[in-house]
């Protein structure tokens, strides 16, 4: 696997990935479940980072506010996010533009045909077709005038056959 296929399926990797975030994002009924596999307090650090308390290191149950705030506070960070700049239109006019300056390299590489070469070969058909034509044509000339010069040539010989004989009888 050369480079630019290496790219190509980590774009589509990448593309995968977004795709499930924003399913997961837009049903709730999903992210539910997805809470309940996922415990609130994953990070020691986590209160931390989010802005609450220190965390302490001794192994506590969460009370069941403390996982609802936490909850909140994630959906609040992520509501904060600016989604206009992850848009699957931009990325796909990337895609589009890299596979466009790349073409030239994918067609050498990968020995493809283009509208160019097709027309080319058309032409040189349509070119060996009417050489084939004219060859043809050129071959039954050929041959008629051959079978005229036979039949010329043997009347001549009889000629001279029949001329040898009376030549011979005299």
């Amino acid at each position: 696997m050369d480079a630019t296929e290496a790219i190509a399926v980590i774009i589509l990797i990448v593309a995968i990935v977004v795709l499930v975030y924003y399913y997961l994002l837009n049903s709730p009924g999903t992210m539910d479940k997805l809470r309940a596999y996922v415990p609130t307090s994953a990070d020691a650090h986590m209160d931390e980072v989010l802005g609450g308390k220190p965390a302490d290191l001794v192994n506590e149950e969460p009370k069941k506010e403390d996982s609802e705030s936490m909850t909140k506070r994630i959906k609040v960070k992520l509501s904060d996010i600016d989604m206009s700049g992850i848009n699957t239109d931009a990325f796909s006019h990337k895609i589009d533009a890299f596979l466009d300056a790349k073409s030239d390299e994918l067609i050498k590489d990968w020995s493809l045909a283009t509208t160019d070469d097709l027309e080319d070969l058309q032409a040189k058909f349509s070119e060996t077709t009417s050489n084939v034509d004219n060859l043809e044509k050129d071959y039954l000339e050929f041959k008629k005038s051959s079978k005229e010069f036979q039949e010329i040539t043997q009347e001549k010989l009889d000629d001279l056959d029949k001329r040898i004989e009376s030549l011979e009888n005299k």
